[in-house]
C-alpha cells in the first residue's frame, strides 16, 4: 500500500467519523445556570440572603418551641429568611393571649432558640414588630383601659371606641418599638426586624386618612400622617444599629373606601427611602386584619371555623360573624400575584428615591416562573407564606427541578389550594396548629413509634 493510498483511507475514515458524530445527540456534563431566584441578595446593611425568597410573617405556633420548629423546617426547606410574626411591642398592643411580647422585661427567656434553630439551617431570622392600636384586645390589658389609636373612632372589630393618642402616648409607643427592636436583635439574636406599617395595625392606622382624622401636626395630610411612623422607624434603626436589617411592610391600599391613596403611599415610600441607611427593604402589601383580612389573602373564607374560634373569647363577636359573615368578611377569588399592581408603583417610587433599597413583592406567589417574573421586573425578591406552610421544602424541590437543566418553567407550582384553614390557627390559641390541614402526614414507622416489639395497631382502632 502506497503512502497516498493510506492517506486517502485515513481521510475517508475521519470524514465518516465526523459525520456520525454530527448526527449523534450532544451530551454535556455542564449544568445550566440556576434561575435568578436562587441568586444571593445583598442588603444595604451588609447582610446577604442566600436566595430571593423570604417566608412571610404567618402563624408558626402557639409557643416559642413550636415556632422554632416550624421556622427551622422552612429554613431547612431552602428559604433565605424566616419571619417570626405578630410580636407585640407593648402590653396594650396584643390581639391574642399567646402573642409573643417583646417588652424587655417580658420577652420569652427562650426567644433566641428561634434564631438559633433557623441559623442552624443556613437561613436568617427577621422578627416582626406590631402594635394593634385601636383593635387591641382589651381583655389582655394589664389594667382596665381603652385602646390607644390616632383618633377616637368606633372600631367594629372590638365594638368600642379607642382613645386618641396624646404626645405622652406617642413618646411611650415610640420607645416601646425601639425597646422591642433592641430585644429582638439582642436577646432574640435576630438578624433584623420587620416594622409593620400595614394591615391596619397601629402605624397603619396613623397612615390611613380613614382612621387618622387628627387636625394637629400628626394629621391632615399624607406628610403629617407619616410623621409618627417615620419617627418609629428612625427609633428602631437607632436601636438595632446599622448592621441589622430593617424591613418595612406597608399597604398599597387598605381595601375599603377612604383608605390610603397611591399618592399617600408614594409620599411614605419616598420619605422612608430618602434617609440613607434607614431601611433595607420594603414589602408592599394590602388590607386590614380587623376589617377584612382576606383582602390580603384571597381564596376561601372558612367562616364556620372562624365563628368557633372566636367563640373562645367573645360570643358576641362569634354571633356577629355567624349572622353577618358574608358582609363582614367577603370572599375574594384567588389569582396568582394579586398585589402586583400596587407593588409596581412602590417599586418605581423606591427606585427613584433610593435604588439601593430592596423591594420584596408579596401576595399569591405559587410558582418559580412567577418569582422569576417579579425579579425580571426589578423586584429584589418575594415573600411567601401559605405556599411554604403547605410545602416547607418548596424551595428545595424547585432547586432540584430547575437544576435538571430545564429552568424555572419546569418547576411544578405549590399544591396549596388556598383553603385558608391555616388562618384559623392564630384564632384557636394553644389548640392552633401551624401545620397545613392539606399537608400529607409524615410516614410513621410503627416499631420506632411504639418501641421495639410493640404490637401493630389493629385495623379500625384509631386508624
Amino acid at each position: 500500500m502506497t503512502y497516498l493510498t493510506l492517506k486517502l483511507k485515513i481521510t475517508a475514515l475521519s470524514n465518516l467519523k465526523r459525520r456520525r458524530t454530527r448526527d449523534l445527540p450532544v451530551h454535556t456534563n455542564m449544568a445550566e445556570p440556576l434561575p435568578a431566584l436562587f441568586s444571593p441578595l445583598l442588603l444595604p446593611c451588609g447582610l446577604t440572603l442566600r436566595n430571593r425568597v423570604v417566608r412571610a410573617a404567618a402563624f408558626a405556633g402557639s409557643s416559642v418551641a413550636a415556632t422554632a420548629a416550624t421556622l427551622a423546617e422552612a429554613a431547612a426547606g431552602g428559604v433565605a429568611m424566616c419571619t417570626l410574626a405578630y410580636t407585640s411591642v407593648s402590653l396594650d398592643g396584643r390581639t391574642f393571649a399567646e402573642q409573643v411580647l417583646l417588652t424587655p422585661s417580658q420577652a420569652p427567656p427562650d426567644l433566641a432558640s428561634v434564631a438559633r434553630a433557623v441559623h442552624a439551617q443556613g437561613a436568617l431570622l427577621c422578627i416582626q414588630l406590631t402594635h394593634a392600636g385601636g383593635f387591641a384586645e382589651r381583655g389582655l390589658f394589664p389594667t382596665p383601659a381603652r385602646a390607644v389609636a390616632p383618633s377616637a373612632l368606633f372600631d367594629l372589630a372590638t365594638l368600642g371606641f379607642p382613645r386618641a393618642a396624646t404626645e405622652e402616648d406617642m413618646d411611650r409607643l415610640c420607645g416601646d418599638f425601639a425597646a422591642a427592636a433592641a430585644t429582638a436583635v439582642g436577646a432574640g439574636e435576630a438578624d433584623g426586624v420587620e416594622l409593620h406599617l400595614g394591615h391596619g395595625y397601629l402605624l397603619s392606622q396613623w397612615l390611613s386618612p380613614a382612621t387618622n382624622t387628627r387636625s394637629d401636626a400628626h394629621g391632615g395630610s399624607a406628610q403629617a400622617r407619616a410623621a409618627f411612623p417615620l419617627r418609629c422607624a428612625r427609633a428602631v434603626r437607632a436601636a438595632i444599629g446599622p448592621r441589622k436589617a430593617l424591613v418595612i411592610k406597608l399597604n398599597t391600599e387598605d381595601g375599603f373606601p377612604g383608605g390610603v391613596s397611591p399618592s399617600d403611599v408614594a409620599i411614605t415610600v419616598r420619605a422612608l427611602c430618602a434617609e440613607a441607611g434607614l431601611v433595607d427593604a420594603i414589602v408592599p402589601s394590602a388590607g386590614w386584619v380587623n376589617k377584612n383580612g382576606f383582602f390580603m389573602l384571597r381564596g376561601r373564607v372558612p367562616r364556620a371555623g372562624m365563628v368557633r374560634a372566636l367563640a373562645r373569647t367573645s360570643l358576641l363577636k362569634a354571633g356577629a360573624l355567624a349572622l353577618l359573615g358574608r358582609w363582614l368578611v367577603p370572599e375574594l377569588p384567588f389569582s396568582p400575584e394579586f398585589l402586583m399592581q400596587g407593588a409596581r408603583a412602590v417599586l418605581a417610587t423606591a427606585r427613584q428615591a433610593n435604588p439601593g433599597v430592596a423591594v420584596l413583592a408579596v401576595g399569591g406567589f405559587v410558582d418559580a416562573a412567577g418569582v422569576e417574573g417579579a425579579l425580571e421586573e426589578g423586584f429584589s425578591g418575594v415573600q411567601m407564606a401559605r405556599a411554604l406552610i403547605r410545602e416547607p421544602a418548596l424551595l428545595a424541590r424547585w432547586r432540584e427541578e430547575a437544576g435538571a437543566a430545564r429552568g424555572a418553567g419546569a418547576c411544578q407550582p405549590s399544591p396549596c389550594s388556598h383553603c385558608n384553614l391555616c388562618v384559623l390557627a392564630a384564632l384557636q390559641g394553644a389548640r392552633g396548629s401551624p401545620r397545613c390541614a392539606e399537608r400529607p402526614a409524615e410516614p410513621v414507622d410503627v416499631e420506632d413509634a411504639a418501641g421495639p416489639g410493640a404490637a401493630a395497631p389493629q385495623k379500625g382502632a384509631g386508624q
